[in-house]
């Protein structure tokens, strides 16, 4: 059930079957498996944006419930949680997405902890400026750990535009990050 320490596709399929059938303890156990993977894809997909990836990290698995009757158990069942984070990310995304947002300022005067600040404001800056696409793909990889043929699969996309998204994201983000 799991795997590497993770719940896997087949051990969520059966967890999203019990919640379609009604069983409460199933999404706890879904929740408290894949919360904390589900909230760093959509804080990394948010740049950086806790409050927010947490509030679409609760929809997730609020939609989860809503629609484990139309589950298809095929040992896709993380994906088909990741897929639903994705889209609301994307959603928020195309909401609330502002080029000129203000960076926090309130950091602590540590300087370790300072320069931490400067690189991760700099790293968020640089992920805002590419595509969602780019950014999810760049996300999924990064933060959550799944290959680009994991990627392929969870987004019903060829894994060729999956690998050309990271290597275009990877590229921009490089150019970026050296222009700072």
């Amino acid at each position: 059930m799991m795997s590497g320490g993770r719940l896997d596709g087949q051990a969520a399929d059966l967890l999203i079957l019990k919640i379609a059938a009604g069983d409460m303890s199933a999404l706890e156990e879904l929740y408290n498996a894949m919360y904390g993977e589900i909230l760093g894809y959509l804080c990394s997909m948010l740049g950086g944006d806790r409050q927010n990836a947490e509030d679409l990290a609760q929809d997730t698995f609020v939609r989860v419930y809503k629609y484990a009757p139309r589950f298809a158990a095929s040992g896709q069942g993380r994906a088909w949680v990741y897929r639903i984070a994705g889209r609301l990310a994307l959603n928020h995304f195309g909401r609330n997405h502002n080029a000129d947002a203000e960076l926090d300022e309130r950091i602590p005067d540590s300087r370790n902890v300072e320069d931490r600040a400067v690189n991760s404001a700099a790293v968020a800056q640089a992920l805002a400026a590419i595509s969602p696409e780019e950014r999810q793909v760049v996300s999924l990889h990064a933060v959550s750990g799944l290959t680009l043929r994991e990627i392929a699969g969870l987004l019903g996309q060829p894994l060729g535009t999956v690998k050309w998204r990271h290597a275009e994201a990877i590229r921009k983000l490089r150019a970026i990050l050296d222009e700072s």
